[in-house]
């Protein structure tokens, strides 16, 4: 038998990282190295359980060569960095970008095969500039919506089987459904049997959030306005293929009726 391919998968204790190596332990194909900042942590310690091969230690905020240990010997990196780490939101949100070069770096050094980033679109480059503030992506007419917990790993597990020589340099939306937030609120009622109502807020309405510059928070609902989440990239807009991977995927109100419907 060949040995079964070493996939990386960060923030693994977390609701992305979480799904990708939930969907990869089903398959049962690949080892798994986990990447948390604390080894020794309770969620960390239930990886374990569950059949991760590998938990390690790294945190993207430190030196480049705990990252290059961290993906040394692997096949596949699945990578995510979190903006909600104090050392970003509200501190420094160059931050991420720094950690995002310094991963890809550490990936070409260490000869790594396939990386595979979860990210958003760059709102400066798809605004012409004039959105150059939304260091931070969380309104607009409609909204893609997913199950992080539940949605994420199959789709990212179905592209790791499928490899690099179909999906590499592609961009696949994570998306089920596009939906507006008037439905959003009509199917809370629908299923909650409560009634939900909308409203709609204006620049002065905007408050300071913590850790976000209140002029990120209005670029990014004006962005959600005048070119959706996924921006203009026609690549990212067509999220069929994302129930294509995962035919399972469940709509917003398929999720809304498991997780509300007793509320």
């Amino acid at each position: 038998m060949s040995q079964k391919p070493l996939v990386v998968v960060s923030g693994a204790t977390g609701a992305q990282g979480g799904s990708v190596v939930n969907s990869l332990l089903a398959t049962g194909h690949y080892k798994i190295r986990a990447l948390t900042r604390n080894p020794n942590s309770d969620k960390a310690k239930a990886l374990k359980a569950k059949g991760v091969d590998e938990i390690v230690k790294c945190d993207f905020s430190s030196n480049k060569e705990e990252i290059i240990n961290a993906l040394s010997g692997a096949d596949i990196a699945w990578i995510v960095t979190n903006f909600w780490d104090p050392t970003i939101v509200g501190a420094k949100p160059d931050e991420e970008e720094r950690q995002g070069k310094l991963i890809a770096d550490a990936a070409k050094e260490v000869g790594l095969n396939w990386l595979i980033y979860s990210s958003l679109p760059d709102t400066i480059i798809e605004s012409d500039g004039k959105y150059p503030d939304i260091v931070h992506f969380h309104e607009n007419d409609t909204i893609p919506m997913i199950d992080v917990d539940s949605d994420t790993g199959p789709i990212v597990a179905k592209i790791i089987e499928e490899g690099p020589a179909k999906w590499n340099g592609k961009k696949v939306p994570v998306a089920a459904d596009n939906v507006s937030l008037k439905y959003v609120v009509d199917v809370l009622t629908k299923v909650t049997g409560k009634t939900h109502k909308l409203r709609t807020l204006t620049d002065d309405d905007v408050k300071e959030f913590p850790g976000i510059d209140n002029d990120e928070l209005k670029q990014m609902h004006k962005w959600f306005l005048e070119y959706g989440l996924f921006g203009k990239d026609d690549e990212v807009k067509d999220i069929s293929i994302a129930k294509k991977l995962h035919p399972k995927i469940r709509s917003f109100e398929q999720y809304a009726l498991e997780k509300y419907s007793k509320a």
